[in-house]
C-alpha cells in the first residue's frame, strides 16, 4: 500500500536558507541545483514480531500511527541530460543526528564522485532530534522556517524513510516531485555511523516489505543495530543482540564499509560476516571512524582538533574518504550492472574481547584490511584507537574518542625507512598502484596521492 505523502516548499524563514545548504559558488561550479522540501503524512511505529537473533531475519508488526512533517534536501544536476546519462541514480542519505542536528556525513565524503557521475543526492531528516533538539534542531535554528515541522519520535523513523523514498520515486503522484522532471531509475540508501545503525535495522526488518531501495551502502556501523522504540542510540527494553549480521536472504546489494576505528571504538568487528550473493564488506586499516583526511601525513601539519573542539592528541589523518568514493563507484556499478565487487581482506584480529582487538605491527599499524599508502609506506602511526578530550574542551559535547591518532615517526625512524626521497615515493606509489588495480582507489584520487608523495619532504 502506498502511503499518502504531501510535499510542500518551506517558507524563507529568518535566515532565508535551508539548514546545511551548500554554498552557491560550489553548486554553480559543479553544475548542480539545491532545493528543500517538507513532506508530511502518517507513519507507523513498529514492534518486534518474535525474537530477533544475530542472523538478521527480523519480523515486525505495525504499532501506533502518528502524523509527521519533516524535510528533505535535494541536490541534482542542473542539466537533466547529465542525470539521465548517470543511469538515473539517486543517493538517498539518512541524515546523521549524533550531534543533535541533521548532518550529511556521507555526502561530505562522496560529493566528488556524486558530481563526477551526475547522480542526484537527497538527504532525509528521518530522526526526531534533528527537528526537535532544544538548541540545535531545525526548529531552534530557524523557528520561522521550520516551526511547522512535527516529528513524533524515532520509533517512526523507519516508515518516514520509506515514505521519503516513495516521494522520490513519485509513487504517490503528488506534486511537486522532489526530482522534478528527472527520470529516476535507481534509488540507493546510504547512512554513516548512527544512520548506519538505523540502515541495518531497516534492511533486516523492513526492506522485504517495502522494496523501495535498489541497494544499501552501510558505512561505519557499530556492533549494535538501532532499536525500534529508543531514541538516537538508546537500547530498546528487549535489545537487539550485539554482532547482528545483514540477513542472508536480502535480495538487493548491500555494501558494508568499515574502518579500523569502527572495530575498536564501536566494536564493529563483532559484525564481520563472509561475502554472500548480495553482501560485500570492505575494511580499511589505519582509518578512524572520523578524521581530518590528507595524503601523506607529516609532522608539523597535523590537525589537533575537530569542529573547534581540541582533542588531547593529533587526530587521524588517513584518506578514508578516498576509499569511500571508490566504494560508492563499485556499489553503484554492482547495482546497475551486476558486477559484484571483491570482498576486501579482513583486518587481522587478536582477542575479540580486548579493548583493542586488532593485531598490529611494530609501528602500531593494523595488519590486514585495505592497505592505504599511509599504512604501506608509513610516516606516522595512524590508528582508530580512542583519542581523549583536550583540557580546554572538557565539559562540552565532544567526539574525540572517534577520531583516532596520528603519531609522527621521529627523524631516525624516517631515515631508516626512507634513505632518500625517491625511496619513499617508490614505495608509496606502489601502494597507490595496488589500490587502484584492486578497485579501492579511483583514478583521480590515485593521481592526487602520487602528487602528494612527490611534493612531500619525506627522505629529502
Amino acid at each position: 500500500m502506498i502511503a499518502l505523502v504531501v510535499l510542500s516548499v518551506p517558507p524563507a524563514g529568518s535566515r532565508n536558507q535551508a539548514f546545511g545548504a551548500a554554498p552557491p559558488a560550489d553548486l554553480s561550479a559543479s553544475g548542480y541545483t539545491e532545493a528543500e522540501y517538507f513532506f508530511a503524512g502518517t507513519a507507523n511505529a513498529y514492534d518486534k514480531d518474535g525474537a530477533w537473533g544475530v542472523d538478521g531475519a527480523w519480523k515486525t508488526k505495525a504499532g501506533k500511527p502518528a502524523d509527521y512533517k519533516v524535510r528533505m534536501l535535494v541536490r541534482r544536476p542542473r542539466d537533466a541530460r547529465r542525470f539521465d546519462s548517470s543511469g538515473g541514480v539517486v543517493i538517498v542519505e539518512w541524515l546523521n543526528v549524533s550531534a543533535m542536528a541533521e548532518g550529511a556525513a556521507d555526502y561530505m565524503q562522496m560529493k566528488d564522485e556524486i558530481e563526477r557521475r551526475g547522480y542526484a543526492w537527497v538527504g532525509v531528516g528521518a530522526q526526531a532530534s534533528g527537528v526537535n533538539a532544544p538548541r540545535t534542531g531545525l526548529k531552534a535554528w530557524d523557528p520561522e522556517r521550520y516551526g511547522s515541522l512535527v516529528h513524533p519520535g524515532d520509533a517512526y523513523s523507519y516508515d518516514i524513510f520509506s515514505q521519503a523514498a516513495q516521494a522520490i520515486r513519485g509513487a504517490d503522484g503528488r506534486s511537486p516531485k522532489p526530482l522534478g522532471e528527472l527520470r529516476v531509475r535507481t534509488v540507493l540508501a546510504t547512512g554513516r555511523s548512527q544512520s548506519a545503525f538505523r540502515l541495518v535495522t531497516y534492511i533486516n526488518a523492513f526492506h522485504s516489505q517495502a522494496h523501495l531501495f535498489d541497494g544499501y551502502f552501510v558505512h561505519s556501523r557499530g556492533s549494535n543495530a538501532a532499536g525500534l522504540t529508543a531514541e538516537q542510540l538508546g537500547r530498546d527494553p528487549d535489545p537487539i543482540p550485539a554482532g547482528a549480521h545483514i540477513r542472508a536472504d536480502v535480495d538487493v546489494p548491500v555494501f558494508d564499509l568499515q574502518t579500523e576505528g569502527d572495530m575498536v571504538t564501536l566494536r564493529a568487528h563483532l559484525t564481520h560476516q563472509d561475502a554472500g550473493p548480495r553482501y560485500r564488506r570492505w575494511e580499511i586499516a589505519g582509518a578512524a571512524h572520523a578524521e581530518s583526511p590528507r595524503w601523506v601525513a607529516e609532522a608539523g601539519s597535523l590537525d589537533l582538533g575537530f569542529g573547534g573542539q581540541s582533542c588531547k592528541d593529533p587526530i587521524n589523518s588517513a584518506p578514508h574518504d578516498a576509499v569511500v568514493r571508490a566504494a560508492l563507484a563499485a556499489f553503484v556499478d554492482w547495482v546497475r550492472s551486476g558486477r559484484t565487487p571483491r570482498q576486501s581482506p579482513a583486518i587481522a584480529l587478536g582477542d575479540p574481547t580486548a579493548a583493542d582487538p586488532i593485531l598490529r605491527d611494530d609501528h602500531g599499524l593494523a595488519k590486514g584490511g585495505i592497505r592505504l599508502p599511509e599504512v604501506e609506506a608509513p610516516t606516522a602511526r595512524i590508528d582508530g584507537l580512542a583519542n581523549a578530550v583536550g583540557g580546554s574542551a572538557a565539559g562540552g559535547q565532544n567526539f574525540c574518542f572517534l577520531f583516532g591518532h596520528t603519531v609522527p615517526f621521529d627523524a631516525a625512524v624516517l631515515s631508516a625507512l626512507y634513505p632518500s626521497h625517491q625511496a619513499f615515493v617508490t614505495k608509496f606509489s606502489a601502494a597507490v598502484a595496488a589500490l587502484e588495480r584492486d578497485g579501492y582507489l579511483l583514478a583521480a584520487d590515485a593521481r592526487a596521492a602520487r602528487a602528494a608523495a612527490e611534493q612531500s619532504r619525506i627522505g629529502r
